[in-house]
């Protein structure tokens, strides 16, 4: 008996005590009934299992594209469907290798450096199989998201994540195939390792700005504070209309018309206020100051009327004045006011304001003004 003493050989992918004496026995059948040497008995079985499993994966690719399909044709989500597309091809390839691997090793007499070489070349196969197979799952678990989740989102920014998504995993699964298989080769990877990582770091810094902002827009898509058509409030710009949420930045169409590009990591991690969440209703505050001499309490009780009368207005809650300051030279008063639409406050507020003007003339209530009295002083 030869003893081997070789750490990095590689294990079989199917041992020979599992295969043995199947093949064992067809051999015999051939020889017995045919005549025919060990060695074409050998080749007569190994052209068998070859044809056997070239059957049983055309029977599983018969089964996935046909039979499966129409037992998941009644669920609602195309999930199934996509994985179905996505085993089709690694399973025939996994059966198939199977069957090669097999029909190899029932050939007799064969040299211990072949028979390693075999078993090394089945196990990289294996890997890289089964890398190619959780990469389709994955990848059609995106095109699910893609197609029946994405659409129904009024952003566009997950119809751009997607693709890069699918891009970076996939790559990242055949990187670790890579390095498994450099590992069967007895090639030590852990300063490979260490050298990725590093230059990990390296392009990590050098696009450390651009990283920022997907991972901005990645917050964004999963924290989803607006989304396009949303009007914002952002401190220092003002009120704005979101019109793009993309990779790199968020566009935001001002009053002015005007087109603001603002980084995603700024948008990420300002104070931003949603005018458009939880609803479309906004209060607005309708301030004004009257003279001491004026009637506050039928000042209040006009601009309540008015209010009232504003098509615009909801009356749930109630428009409400308050008196909030004593001031120098007038009393300030402030009206609460809710709209249902918060694109209508300018119009709302010119409308009430324009008819507070108006009463308060007919109705003898003074608006005051800071007035400034100049004494000249005179030479003694």
């Amino acid at each position: 008996m030869q003893e081997i003493s070789n750490a990095t050989s590689p294990t079989p992918v199917i041992t020979s005590g599992t295969v043995d004496p199947l093949v064992n026995n067809i051999q015999d059948l051939i020889s017995t009934y045919t005549g025919l040497n060990s060695f074409y008995a050998d080749v007569i079985t190994a052209v068998l299992i070859i044809a056997f499993f070239l059957v049983l994966s055309e029977a599983a690719r018969y089964f996935v594209t046909s039979v499966a399909p129409r037992l998941v044709k009644g669920t609602k989500s195309s999930l199934d469907d996509e994985v179905l597309k996505a085993i089709r091809s690694p399973i025939r390839v996994l059966i198939l290798l199977i069957g090669v691997y097999l029909a190899l090793k029932t050939l007799d007499n064969m040299s211990l450096s072949i028979v390693e070489t075999l078993d090394m070349v089945a196990t990289i196969a294996l890997i890289l199989v089964a890398a190619y197979f959780v990469s389709n799952l994955i990848n059609a678990a995106l095109r699910w998201y893609s197609r029946d989740v994405a659409p129904h989102t009024d952003s566009q920014l997950d119809d751009q994540l997607i693709p890069f998504f699918g891009k970076v995993i996939t790559a990242a699964i055949y990187i670790l195939a890579l390095l498994m298989i450099l590992s069967r080769f007895g090639i030590e990877i852990t300063a490979l390792v260490a050298s990725m990582g590093v230059a990990g770091i390296a392009v990590a810094l050098a696009a450390q700005e651009t990283l920022s902002n997907v991972f901005g827009a990645i917050a964004i898509l999963t924290d989803r504070p607006y989304k396009v058509g949303d009007r914002l409030l952002i401190p220092g710009i003002g009120q704005g209309d979101v019109t793009d949420i993309g990779l790199r930045s968020t566009r935001i169409v001002t009053r002015n018309n005007e087109v603001l590009v603002i980084p995603n990591q700024q948008m990420a991690g300002s104070e931003i206020i949603n005018l458009s969440m939880p609803d479309s209703h906004l209060r607005l505050k309708i301030k004004v100051g009257i003279s001491y001499k004026s009637d506050v309490d039928r000042a209040c009780a006009i601009m309540e009327e008015i209010a009232r009368a504003c098509p615009t207005v909801a009356q749930e809650p109630k428009p409400a004045a308050y008196v909030n300051e004593l001031g120098d030279f007038a009393i300030g008063i402030t009206m609460l006011v809710w709209i249902g639409e918060y694109r209508q406050d300018y119009s709302v507020s010119d409308q009430i304001y324009r008819q507070i003007l108006t009463r308060f003339r007919a109705e003898n209530i003074e608006i005051t003004y800071p007035v400034m009295t100049v004494i000249p002083k005179t030479a003694s």
